[in-house]
């Protein structure tokens, strides 16, 4: 029989600051190791790294709720780095291809996927805890998160509790009914 070969792409920021000028070099050495780099600006990165991710998302998926107001400017640069992330895929995408999405700083992602591309294989895997419905209902974006995460095929758990609140959380705050048709748990 014969084996087909997939293509297999990373999508990230580099982790440093580049200059304009270095970027082309920089994304062709990247691409020799199958790698394609999104290139942020210092400040839009700052703000929706350290600003939504780390700061805001960050304590309420470890379920502690931190005395922060909401910021219209740190939602703002999460959905905007979503949508950036959507139009790097979209750049590399081919109609055969599965779009794995890790952790909780892309959950708008599928969301801006299904609404260009409209059949991507969407999978999510997130690398974090998901807290309970209690908890994840004071972040007063809950639904443009859930619903995020529902335009996914496929999504991972780290344990079988987090699945268990990101389907009560879909049930109590979006009003949406489940049933249990299948549990996988893989044992390495």
């Amino acid at each position: 029989h014969m084996t087909q070969s997939k293509r297999v792409l990373w999508i990230g920021c580099p982790g440093v600051e580049v200059a304009e000028e270095e970027q082309a070099s920089l994304t062709a050495a990247l691409l020799t190791f199958s790698c394609v780099p999104l290139y942020l600006e210092p400040e839009l990165h700052k703000t929706f790294y350290f600003g939504f991710c780390r700061a805001f998302l960050w304590p309420t998926f470890h379920n502690v709720i931190k005395a922060q107001r909401f910021s219209q400017k740190v939602w703002r640069a999460y959905c905007t780095v979503n949508r950036k992330f959507a139009d790097k895929v979209i750049e590399v995408f081919e109609p055969s291809d599965h779009v794995w999405v890790h952790d909780y700083h892309l959950l708008l992602l599928p969301t801006s996927l299904l609404r260009k591309l409209h059949t991507p294989r969407v999978g999510l895997f997130l690398h974090t805890p998901f807290p309970s419905s209690e908890i994840f209902r004071t972040i007063s974006v809950r639904d443009e998160l859930l619903r995020g995460m529902l335009n996914c095929d496929l999504i991972g758990f780290h344990l079988f509790e987090y699945a268990r609140h990101f389907l009560t959380c879909c049930k109590r705050l979006l009003g949406l009914d489940y049933e249990f048709q299948q549990v996988r748990v893989r044992v390495s």
